[in-house]
């Protein structure tokens, strides 16, 4: 039995990469020796991916480091897509909603998600193939932890899509899709990155050189105090500031501007790590993954995963400097514990949804 995933996995963007290669590796690994990542690539997504090559602001002072980095920056995507080619065991390429009829056959089960695949804000509204809106005869569909990321207007036109699928799993409480009617035993589960565990992890790390201690920043939402903060902790703990950077831009505070950070080095940066600072939701959980501690500078947008996983995995996030920013406190044992309980649960979803395919070819 072939399985199918479709997802965000072709993007510049670590979390929807790694995410991607943790849910093909865990199905892979556990259920379906032969699935692929459905190597659709949305025309929307594209194109953002490609505009966020540079900075949109009117702050002209990123503009040059921009420049300056975008030999980096263009090595970094030939990174990503390079990962993505020896971890992702894609599917032929469709560019177009229009020709994924073309793998019609081809599997036996197809999962949505992970990502937020569903909030119609990334997509330019709903985009059906990740609803697994497409031809693919005898196949079963499911979703795994896909998430809407926000408020979403057409909550009706989603729910049609939703439906139609024969398993549906969610990544954070979304009440008004939970309670809907026809959509019956809607489970949530935990982002992929978060199933594989320390040593899978570290099987893929590419760790600096060298053995300086050092705070690893990494800011998803700009914000310009962040690194005074990130200043602070630099001058009370002593170590060096290596940020991982988007466009080359480097504060007096940061010690090394890191721009061209394929996926692997992006593990490895937060395996070495002697503190985190970060506003993304994947720097949270490699955080917690390696056990680090971590600081939280809060995001305006898409926040809401952030929170989920903090009451999830009993996280205590204690106010510094008048809530500028958060101090994440944990017992790793009791998270260890909750996520182990979290992989069971995902387990025996996946186990079922697997299952059911393999009765419906008999």
């Amino acid at each position: 039995m072939k399985t199918g995933i479709i997802t965000f996995h072709f993007v510049n963007n670590y979390g929807g990469a790694l995410q991607a290669y943790a849910l093909r590796r865990y199905v892979s690994e556990n259920f379906c020796p032969d699935t692929e990542l459905i190597d659709y690539r949305h025309w929307f997504i594209r194109m953002t991916d490609a505009i966020r090559m540079a900075p949109l602001t009117v702050n002209f002072r990123y503009y040059g480091p921009w420049l300056r980095s975008f030999g980096k920056m263009r090595s970094r995507r030939r990174k990503f897509a390079d990962f993505m080619k020896r971890q992702g065991n894609l599917s032929p390429r469709v560019d177009f909603a229009g020709r994924l009829g073309r793998l019609n056959g081809r599997y036996r089960l197809m999962i949505c998600g992970s990502d937020q695949i569903w909030n119609p804000m990334l997509t330019c509204g709903l985009a059906k193939p990740y609803f697994l809106d497409f031809p693919m005869d005898g196949c079963r569909r499911m979703s795994y932890a896909a998430s809407v990321g926000g408020s979403v207007r057409n909550r009706e036109g989603m729910l049609s899509l939703i439906r139609r699928l024969d398993m549906v799993s969610i990544r954070e409480e979304t009440d008004w899709l939970e309670r809907a009617e026809g959509l019956a035993g809607v489970e949530r589960h935990i982002d992929p990155t978060l199933l594989l565990t320390p040593a899978q992890w570290d099987e893929i790390a590419v760790r600096p050189e060298g053995r300086e201690k050092y705070i690893l920043t990494y800011f998803m939402q700009k914000n310009e105090g962040a690194y005074a903060i990130v200043d602070q902790i630099k001058r009370q703990t002593g170590c060096k500031v290596y940020d991982i950077s988007r466009y080359g831009y480097q504060p007096d505070c940061v010690d090394r501007c890191l721009v061209d950070v394929g996926p692997e080095a992006f593990v490895g940066l937060f395996a070495g790590a002697q503190h985190v600072c970060t506003n993304s939701f994947h720097g949270i959980v490699f955080s917690l993954i390696f056990n680090k501690t971590v600081d939280y500078i809060p995001i305006s947008r898409f926040g809401g995963r952030i929170e989920y996983l903090c009451k999830l995995l009993k996280l205590e996030k204690t106010p510094v400097q008048g809530g500028e920013y958060y101090h994440i406190e944990y017992d790793p044992a009791r998270k260890d514990a909750i996520l182990e309980a979290e992989r069971r649960r995902t387990y025996a979803y996946l186990e079922k949804g697997t299952g059911l395919a393999n009765d419906s070819d008999r």
